[in-house]
């Protein structure tokens, strides 16, 4: 063996191990690519509806290196606020790289959808009339003489394409079955549409006067 291989030589096998411990890393740490599911919330004023059914989340891809990027969650990317003005109507909300954040080290490749449609109408209010729905009937010799709500009307709020054709609102089912005496029950109310909710805070008393049938 020369010389000049035997000088040095622990140093330049230790070196010789560095190297080779440095190529492992390196394709071990090689550039991948992988896709993540990120929540999309829009917050939207106050006074107005969405209606239709935008996604509610983005397929995130994203690049870097292996042992980071196949760690990843959902809850290591978001989405930063949208700087768009809500308006009512139709707005398509443009969704670019730079809006997703990520860690450190990684980059965004693509985001699918690109454009997410939202459909805004403004919110109404209106008064509707209560209407008890009483099933069953009472014994043979009894009978339903009355029945009242309280309060007999409530208010409700939703966007005005589904406001506009409610005219009441029923209750959920009161049986009278077997009953022989007046009473009053606590009850909810039917669902009467996907987007509008009650103004009015308030349970709702139904009181059910039954009396004996005359001759």
């Amino acid at each position: 063996m020369p010389t000049w291989v035997r000088h040095n030589l622990g140093l330049k096998l230790f070196s010789l191990f560095l190297a080779a411990l440095l190529w492992v890393v390196v394709l071990g740490e090689q550039k991948v690519e992988v896709t993540i599911g990120v929540p999309l919330d829009l917050n939207f004023p106050a006074d107005l509806f969405l209606v239709n059914d935008p996604t509610d989340q983005l397929e995130v891809r994203v690049r870097g290196p292996r042992t980071l990027v196949t760690s990843l969650a959902s809850r290591d990317l978001r989405v930063s606020e949208i700087p768009i003005k809500f308006v009512e109507g139709e707005t398509t909300i443009p969704i670019r790289d730079e809006f997703v954040r990520v860690p450190r080290g990684v980059q965004v490749v693509d985001v699918n959808p690109r454009r997410v449609r939202v459909v805004l109408e403004a919110a109404v209010e209106r008064e509707v009339e209560i209407h008890p729905r009483i099933e069953g009937s009472p014994p043979e010799g009894y009978r339903v003489r009355r029945v009242t709500t309280i309060p007999p009307r409530v208010r409700m709020v939703g966007p005005i394409s589904e406001l506009r054709r409610i005219t009441r609102v029923r209750t959920l089912p009161i049986s009278v079955t077997g009953q022989t005496a007046s009473f009053s029950a606590r009850v909810l109310l039917e669902s009467v549409g996907r987007h509008v909710r009650l103004e009015d805070s308030a349970s709702i008393v139904v009181e059910v006067e039954i009396g004996q049938r005359t001759s």
